[in-house]
């Protein structure tokens, strides 16, 4: 395996917009999970309905299922962009990896728009 310096390589903005879907679409998966939890919680607060707390009903386990696949799919085409493909063949995916996310985070680890 070769190695080269990130430097090679440029991160254009298509390939951080595709980042930035990334972490948009983790986000929505993680609101919608700790929103159901916090629903089921609230349904079922006694101890003895553990099993009624963790078991969600078809439409909440729909909507997840829908925005694990839009995850899916961005990190996908996160992973497929010719930077990344690159990337891998010179042996620094990793390394622009963390770059991308840096870039794709804003300032100061901050979202695209500079908030958190």
């Amino acid at each position: 395996m070769i190695t080269a310096p990130t430097e090679l390589l440029s991160l254009p903005a298509d390939l951080i917009a595709l980042q930035q879907e990334v972490l948009s679409a983790d986000r929505a998966v993680g609101d919608h999970a700790l929103a159901v939890r916090g629903r089921r919680r609230a349904a079922f607060p006694a101890t003895w309905q553990a099993v009624q707390r963790c078991t969600w009903e078809a439409g909440e386990q729909a909507e997840f299922d829908r925005r694990w696949e839009a995850y899916v799919r961005a990190g996908a085409a996160v992973r497929a962009h010719p930077v990344l493909v690159r990337a891998r063949a010179l042996g620094i995916e990793a390394t622009v990896l963390r770059a991308l996310r840096e870039a794709a985070a804003g300032p100061a680890g901050k979202g695209p728009s500079g908030r958190p």
